[in-house]
């Protein structure tokens, strides 16, 4: 028998908290186990696997741990990992997947799917082709804090060990350890003895509830999972989708990338430290030196203060330059050299380091680029950062101390702009507003605009956005304060919202950093064109989240990247079952198969609706019958079928999916369940008793005869299947 093929995944498995990051980049089936996957991670970072650990899906909050370990978990929220693979859980590139291993010392790692390579070969093993940073043995050593601890300590050979890491210390100094010395060839030699072995254990083991359970237990998402009522305002923070959006080729990106001051002189200074530089005991560059940094790479032009002077006053000016550190436009681009590899320090002396890009055309510059920009978005949500008191979140009903949620919806609302608009702040301000009390309001208001102001800085600093500032700004904030003490301030427009002093535009490269930081934070932002490659099944998951005209791209994109034929039989395929989570499918599925019109697809379609194949048969004699075929032995049967199954695809969701779907489609539903209330009892679907009583329970207030009728053929699906 000849062995299955399937595609490879390249992941970059990155450990958080780290500085230089340390990363590993390995090469695995994609039908590999989670399960497996934590095996591999354990090998890339020197684990030995004495703890606890689980995997987190933050689009939707999903755990995957050991089933077999401690009885740690809870069996209604989280899945076995070894009944999931890779492919289920990373389904498009650029998906992430967070991996938490010791839950105490909280060793943090992000997965991030790079690539899809083709299936080419049957040979199944675990590739290590990447990496960077040497890994110490660091169990037990308090996090990623205690190994920065333990890694200053071995570099700074003459001063003591400090506790409680000394025997570590002095092990890693007798041993020579060369935190930039990262082999590769032992790592790939150590995970070609690993299994990379898909699931063992069966799908209906992952924790999913059936439709009944699912209404007596909780609200059923659209991951597949069911939750609690109280997680529900947390789940559609981060499961309501972005709107898909093309980027820039990469190397464009990259060559803006190089364009951002703090980028360039971070690479100047790299390449300036060819043949080695001296550095103090701090790391930092002698002050001879430093001052030769800044007037030959002419650093002083990022600085305000030096450019305003004349020549011989920036020389006497640097002259009583005491330390590197001192002067920001060289410290800043010297941390973040030492911080991103660009720069090794050995022996007391700077020299380029691994992970400067080698060439002008390399792309590695543009995933600096996006690190550095997340971690100045990531200080967004600190009070301190802001200026802000830290009673404001209590006030504003938040639990903690931070400003995570108006941050994200302030920098995803600047995402979702299109290309070249402007973000209108006042326009944002009042759509969180509405509602609010006045005094809630106006603190709603001032986290706003503390974070619009905070964010055009940083973006305007790394060239991610233009920005546009007016004379409101001071205005504004008087008047709010003045309203948060209780003191009366009037404004042109009474209680309405004054206008913003500053207004945002992406440029491309910061669509791509913040597509890059939404990411991170848990949201999906899909890539116009990128379902091209995707199988059947991801294409008409990802349909929903995509308005009418970026559908139709990705439909007509993925049909002609396979042709018509393959095409149906894929499709079809996909629409197998009648599980609610299938019936989802079919209801995407019917504006895709509605562009198919060559004959190879359309004998396709008339195979598959003589087939007698559940879900399958019906599907295909739905799509005949909307070119004006009816197929042999059909009728209206097949048109009761097919409303049952749509309704049903969002009631599998939850009751709230059902209702925003009749709303949605209120015209051609609506009319349908009109013309065959009294007779939908008789359709042979299992969901029919389900849909009916939902269906009636939510056009109650809307229309309560036909509400009713809707309710009364729900009794008779009962009676029927008593008899």
């Amino acid at each position: 028998m000849t062995a299955k093929l399937v595609p490879t995944y390249q992941l970059k498995i990155a450990l958080r908290d780290t500085s230089p990051p340390i990363w590993r980049r390995v090469t695995l089936p994609a039908d590999t186990s989670l399960g497996c996957l934590h095996d591999i991670i354990q090998a890339c970072f020197g684990w030995d696997g004495s703890h606890l650990h689980s995997f987190t899906e933050p689009s939707s909050g999903r755990q995957f741990v050991d089933f077999d370990g401690p009885l740690d978990h809870d069996p209604l929220r989280d899945a076995d990992e070894e009944s999931v693979t890779v492919a289920e859980v990373l389904p498009y590139e650029g998906g992430r997947l967070e991996y938490t291993y010791d839950f105490g010392d909280d060793w943090r790692h992000r997965i991030t799917l790079e690539k899809t390579l083709p299936a080419s070969t049957p040979d199944r093993r675990v590739r290590c082709t990447g990496g960077r940073r040497a890994m110490p043995y660091a169990e037990d050593t308090g996090g990623a804090w205690g190994l920065q601890a333990v890694l200053d300590a071995v570099a700074d050979r003459g001063a003591p060990a400090p506790e409680p890491w000394t025997d570590l210390v002095e092990t890693l100094r007798e041993e020579g350890f060369d935190p930039a010395c990262f082999d590769r060839d032992a790592l790939d030699r150590e995970l070609a003895e690993l299994d990379p072995r898909p699931p063992t254990a069966i799908p209906a083991q992952r924790g999913k509830l059936s439709p009944a359970e699912a209404a007596s237990s909780g609200r059923r998402c659209s991951c597949g999972e069911v939750h609690d009522d109280e997680d529900d305002e947390d789940l559609a923070m981060e499961s309501v989708p972005v709107r898909p959006v093309s980027l820039a080729p990469r190397a464009e990106l990259a060559a803006a990338a190089r364009q951002v001051p703090l980028i360039a002189s971070a690479l100047s200074l790299a390449h300036w430290c060819q043949g080695g530089r001296a550095v103090t005991s701090r790391d930092v560059l002698k002050p001879a030196l430093g001052r030769l940094a800044v007037q030959e790479l002419e650093l002083w032009a990022q600085d305000d203060e030096l450019r305003a002077l004349r020549p011989a006053e920036r020389d006497e000016r640097l002259a009583r330059l005491r330390s590197s550190g001192d002067l920001p436009c060289l410290d800043g681009p010297w941390q973040l050299a030492l911080y991103a590899g660009l720069v090794g320090i050995s022996a007391g002396t700077a020299r380029p380091g691994a992970d400067l890009p080698a060439t002008t055309e390399d792309e590695g510059v543009l995933e600096l680029w996006c690190h550095v920009l997340e971690d100045e978005l990531d200080a967004l949500n600190e009070l301190e950062n802001l200026g802000l008191p830290p009673w404001l979140p209590a006030a504003l009903g938040m639990q903690d101390e931070d400003g995570d949620g108006l941050a994200a919806v302030v920098l995803r609302a600047l995402y979702e702009v299109p290309d070249g608009e402007w973000l209108d702040p006042a326009l944002l301000v009042g759509a969180l507003r509405e509602g609010l009390p006045k005094q809630e309001a106006r603190l709603v208001e001032l986290f706003l605009l503390q974070i619009l102001d905070q964010a055009a800085l940083v973006l305007a600093e790394y060239r991610a956005a233009e920005v546009e500032t007016g004379p409101e700004k001071s205005r504004q904030r008087d008047h709010i304060l003045l309203g948060i003490l209780g003191i009366e301030a009037s404004t042109e427009d009474g209680d309405g919202i004054p206008p913003a002093g500053a207004r945002l535009r992406l440029t491309p490269l910061g669509r791509h950093g913040l597509r890059e930081y939404l990411l991170a934070e848990g949201f999906q932002a899909p890539l116009i064109g990128e379902l091209a490659d995707a199988d059947a099944p991801t294409l008409l998951d990802a349909l929903f989240d995509y308005d009418q005209d970026a559908a139709h791209a990705e439909i007509t994109g993925w049909i002609s990247h396979r042709g018509q034929g393959p095409a149906a039989v894929q499709l079809i395929d996909a629409c197998a079952g009648l599980e609610a989570d299938a019936a989802l499918r079919r209801l995407a599925a019917a504006p895709v198969l509605a562009e198919l019109d060559e004959p190879r697809a359309l004998a396709v379609l008339r195979k598959a609706a003589a087939s007698q194949v559940p879900g399958c048969a019906e599907t295909a004699a739905i799509a005949l019958v909307g070119r004006g075929e009816i197929p042999e032995g059909q009728g209206r049967e097949l048109q009761l079928w097919g409303l049952v199954d749509h309704l049903w695809g969002p009631l599998g969701v939850a009751d709230e999916a059902l209702a925003a779907f009749l709303d949605q489609e209120e015209d051609m539903v609506l009319p349908l369940l009109e013309q065959t209330a009294d007779d939908l009892w008789r359709c042979d679907h299992p969901a029919t008793g389900a849909v009916l009583e939902a269906a009636g329970r939510q056009l109650r207030a809307r229309d309560k005869a036909l509400a009713k009728r809707l309710r009364r053929s729900a009794t008779k699906v009962g009676s029927q299947r008593r008899r």
